[in-house]
């Protein structure tokens, strides 16, 4: 997809009948006299900048890839791509508050043209997974755990293929299961009891109807050992540019390993320098869920991130707040999200 400057797609766009006109915007910041401009309303208005940021890449048109430099305007679309709203995965992380690289609130409005406007962008799988614990055993050498799987699409159950790993101290295993027509799926883990501490089972769906409708869920739980401590305690875990930068939060951390997990395929992360590991780039409909662990003093941990980093919440959540919402599906490295731009309404 060709990058223009945002002055030039505003000035241009304004030239255009009302047909169009959801393109239209000044090349200026956005004034209190947008309600005289004639047949262009406020929602209107808002429209054409959620479009102009979800179809055009802003300036440089690889801001996102730099993780230094500051996008002069607000493009999230992926250069040169041959799909309509495929968003650029590094763009995304970069708007993730918890990435290390991410871009402040002042310079995501700046880089949007807004002037005493509030912004908010959200990205969220479309397919919600519910991991619930129904019962466990423990026998001389394994405990074996019995979950209860349920996927849903806005409320309506979804049946998916599922690929799921256990991760335990010195353990990995995985396998394959589906969900009925009813969303649900009944799958049993078992774990050997020296890898007692934190555990996890990662989980991925992919809907039957379309393999670009894929998620991930991730579930803790403590292995012959008290509930673990809530994610991003031990690690921050910042990806991109296909770069996982790892900064620990605590001291006297001993690191097991790193992993990469997608619905097909599973690696160990290389180390490219100290607490930089390199991210496999993986042709597939799916995110790639991101893994490390270890342990601090007596704790052993398993956190992790996904790559793209989603979900996130960029500004405010306008909560019992009106606002102007536009919402879009888009892609990301070949799997479909929602995304929902928000505005705050202009002051008169």
């Amino acid at each position: 997809m060709p990058s223009i400057s945002i002055d030039t797609f505003f000035a241009c766009a304004l030239m255009v009948s009302v047909v169009v006109i959801s393109t239209a915007l000044s090349a200026g910041v956005l004034t209190t006299h947008i309600n005289s401009l004639q047949n262009l309303t406020e929602e209107e208005y808002f429209r054409a900048i959620s479009k102009y940021i979800v179809s055009n890449c802003g300036t440089p048109d690889n801001w996102g890839s730099n993780s230094t430099v500051i996008p002069d305007t607000l493009g999230l679309a992926k250069k040169d791509s041959l799909y309509p709203n495929e968003l650029d995965i590094d763009k995304v992380c970069r708007l993730n508050g918890q990435n290390t690289f991410a871009l402040t609130y002042v310079d995501i409005l700046k880089a949007a043209r807004l002037k005493d406007i509030a912004f908010g962008a959200s990205i969220s799988q479309l397919m919600n997974i519910s991991i619930g614990l129904a019962s466990n055993h423990t026998s001389a050498d394994v405990t074996t755990y019995a979950f209860k799987i349920h996927v849903s699409k806005d409320g309506t159950p979804v049946a998916t293929s599922l690929h799921y790993y256990t991760i335990a101290k010195y353990f990995l295993s995985d396998a394959f299961n589906s969900t009925s027509n009813d969303g649900t799926s009944y799958i049993d883990v078992e774990i050997p009891n020296t890898s007692n501490g934190t555990a996890s089972l990662v989980v991925f769906a992919r809907a039957n109807y379309d393999p670009r409708i894929t998620a991930c869920e991730v579930y803790s739980f403590g292995h012959l050992s008290p509930q673990p401590s809530p994610n991003g305690t031990f690690l921050n875990m910042s990806p991109l540019n296909y770069t996982l930068s790892i900064n620990p939060n605590r001291f006297n951390m001993t690191f097991e390993r790193y992993y990469a997990f997608s619905y097909t395929h599973q690696f160990n992360l290389t180390s490219i320098s100290n607490e930089t590991y390199a991210i496999p780039m993986v042709l597939e409909n799916s995110p790639i869920l991101l893994v490390g662990s270890g342990s601090n003093s007596s704790d052993y941990f398993i956190e992790w991130t996904s790559y793209p980093q989603i979900p996130l919440e960029a500004g405010p959540s306008f909560q019992n707040s009106e606002c102007h919402a536009f919402d879009y599906t888009v892609t990301i490295k070949n799997t479909l999200y929602k995304l929902t731009l928000r505005f705050g309404g202009i002051s008169q």
